[in-house]
């Protein structure tokens, strides 16, 4: 729905929305964040109001220093001061034929003749002055000024006005005042003034203005094309990024009601413990308690006992007649003899002690919060889409024999081994040759086989021929050296703490530990299995992110994929055992794994548990006896050829 502005001029919501959009873009003033008030550009292009430069500016001398508050570049204050600065008449016409300037304009010519504020109604299209009601008529009555245009400011908005204001309107030279843009000089693609053609660009190709125009408008076209799908895709973006949240608020939402479910049930068997280490507690005590009140009660009678028969013999035996103490004598000495045999007094029931015993490991489980349990975190990548038909973004040539191995360094280099003539080479990531190696430290390499990067850009290079790894530095000088029998390919876990070595006639693949120090130990050889022999001519290795090993085995054209511990998980011999001459292998970050075959002219692409997704370039793609391959940082399949050639492909949607 169309709708009209406070004079009665209606626009479409399309021309209301591009307003708003002008508005928000190129209207306000980064130092004061509001529409211009008369725009003024310092020399770097930026535009401000001229009051707020006035403010920002400290020092408005002539010659005085100032840097641009956008961009921080530094430039000079004119000799004319504030005033020596661009009046930015793009912004002015913007305000008034786009946007509904808020700040009412004073008329030129009253301000020129009689210095009083008039507020302006209209405005010379032609040479950018306000004019009020008064003067209006009179702009174009002298000899200069007679074909001027004066538009009112309800005309400058309306749409039918538009064209006669684009034919009209003059821009100044920024550089010249008074000057207007003529030219466009195509030489330094920058719009001129008749001063700045005869003082700066003679014998320079000068264009009409239309004309420059038409050239630059198909490019800004095609960038706003590419912004449109740019747009697209971002639009699409924002509703994964929802789809995200919403499935991760939910599984936050699932994962706090699961720990404080686990909390209660903790805390239920604690209470459970409790109760049952406080019974034990009072049946262990309360039966020592009557142990101890029995023996104290025992003893307390006999020494009564003794108190009350003691205190009657001694009565007897001081005020009692001779008679009496013979005729109680026996029956006195008999119940002082039984006080006297009694153990009473001496029964001191058993001390004990009570503590609580506790499990440590569980105290420190709980102190720690892992008795609880631990939040993990699992980044799950997003499932791949594979793109119908490979796309070949890059080949270049590495020399007339095969590469057989590749790998990627993390500054984009490509390096490849070249077992043939005893070389190791290094080209740029556009694949321009750019060094080759023979000999590291001086150390002749005899048949360099495999190769692959640590994350800082050391390397490991396998020779077969001299029966070593090296492990170089970014500059190729040999850090360490380990003895491995004939080593083919070479592989690095995620974590960098194993390395994966392929040995090609003992049949076998060894994994080495990296400690935190860097020293290199032998940790597991994988040969045979119950017996079986797993191998026959091992060829090339690589990790899978959850540490699982894949091993290319040249003479069984079998793909083994095994567990970190070495025991055999999935086979992979091609959709009806086609695979027919497996070499390379690697894995992308989604653990699928590529596996070149060397005489069917294609790459597989197998899941991670073994099984045929589909081939990824085959002779139709150009593809000629694939050897080597691995993955760059563009998540791109790059293979080597039995031609020397090197290709690169692009095989996920992005």
């Amino acid at each position: 729905m169309a709708t009209a502005d406070s004079k009665g001029v209606t626009e479409s919501p399309q021309a209301e929305s591009l307003r708003t959009e002008i508005a928000n873009d190129f209207l306000s003033c980064s130092l004061c964040l509001e529409e211009y008030k008369d725009p003024t550009d310092l020399p770097c292009r930026h535009t401000f109001c001229k009051g707020c430069l006035k403010t920002y500016i400290s020092d408005l001398t002539p010659g005085s220093k100032l840097r641009c508050p956008v961009c921080r570049k530094e430039t000079e204050v004119p000799k004319d001061g504030l005033e020596g600065f661009t009046h930015n008449f793009f912004i002015e016409s913007l305000q008034d034929t786009v946007l509904q300037s808020t700040h009412k304009k004073k008329c030129s010519s009253c301000a020129l003749v009689s210095q009083t504020e008039t507020v302006a109604t209209s405005k010379c299209i032609t040479c950018h002055d306000y004019l009020c009601d008064r003067c209006s008529p009179f702009h174009c009555g002298s000899r200069l000024t007679k074909d001027h245009r004066i538009l009112t400011f309800q005309q400058l908005h309306s749409s039918e006005y538009q064209k006669e204001i684009q034919e009209q309107q003059k821009i100044i030279c920024p550089e010249h005042k008074g000057e207007t843009i003529r030219y466009f000089c195509s030489d330094c693609s920058v719009p001129i003034c008749r001063d700045c053609r005869d003082l700066h660009h003679d014998g320079h190709k000068l264009i009409s203005l239309e004309k420059a125009a038409e050239m630059v408008k198909p490019k800004l076209e095609n960038k706003c094309h590419y912004l449109e799908r740019k747009l697209a895709t971002g639009e699409k973006t924002l509703l994964n990024i929802d789809n995200t949240l919403a499935t991760f608020l939910e599984n936050e939402s699932s994962v706090q009601q699961q720990i404080k479910a686990h909390a209660a049930y903790l805390r239920q068997l604690l209470d459970q413990q409790e109760q049952t280490l406080l019974r034990e507690l009072h049946k262990t005590s309360s039966t020592h308690r009557k142990n101890i009140q029995t023996s104290y009660d025992n003893c307390s009678a006999t020494c009564s006992s003794i108190k009350t028969t003691t205190d009657v013999v001694k009565n007897i035996l001081q005020h009692g007649a001779p008679i009496d103490v013979l005729m109680l004598q026996h029956q006195l000495g008999q119940r002082l003899d039984e006080l006297q045999s009694t153990t009473a007094m001496e029964e001191i029931p058993e001390k004990i002690h009570l503590t609580l015993t506790t499990n440590t490991e569980v105290d420190q489980e709980i102190s720690s919060g892992a008795g609880l349990g631990n939040v993990q975190i699992s980044r799950l990548p997003a499932l791949p889409k594979f793109k119908p038909q490979a796309v070949c973004m890059l080949k270049f040539d590495t020399g007339p024999k095969i590469a057989e191995d590749i790998s990627v360094s993390p500054n984009r280099e490509y390096v490849t081994t070249h077992g043939w003539n005893n070389k190791v080479k290094v080209f740029s990531s556009d694949g321009t040759s750019r060094q080759e190696f023979t000999s590291i430290s001086h150390t002749q390499l005899k048949w360099p086989v495999g190769i692959c990067h640590f994350p800082d850009g050391r390397m490991i290079v396998s020779d077969a021929g001299s029966n070593k790894l090296f492990i170089l530095s970014p500059q190729w000088e040999v850090q360490q050296t380990v003895d491995v029998s004939s080593p083919h390919g070479v592989a690095l876990n995620n974590s960098c703490t194993k390395i994966a070595v392929a040995q090609f006639i003992e049949k076998s693949v060894s994994v080495f530990s990296i400690d935190i120090k860097g020293k290199i130990t032998l940790t597991k050889v994988m040969k045979d299995k119950d017996g079986d022999q797993l191998f026959d001519k091992p060829y090339k290795v690589s990790y899978m992110s959850n540490g699982c090993l894949v091993v290319s085995d040249t003479s069984l054209n079998k793909l083994h994929i095994l567990t970190p511990s070495g025991d055999p998980l999935y086979q992979y011999t091609g959709p009806d055992n086609k695979l027919v001459d497996i070499r390379g292998v690697c894995v992308d970050a989604y653990d699928n794994i590529l596996v070149t075959d060397y005489t069917n002219h294609c790459i597989h692409l197998v899941s991670p548990d073994g099984k045929f997704i589909q081939y990824i370039a085959t002779k139709a793609d150009g593809l000629k006896n694939p050897w080597g391959c691995t993955i760059n940082q563009d998540g791109y399949l790059v293979v080597t050829q039995g031609n020397g050639k090197v290709k690169v492909f692009q095989y996920l949607e992005k």
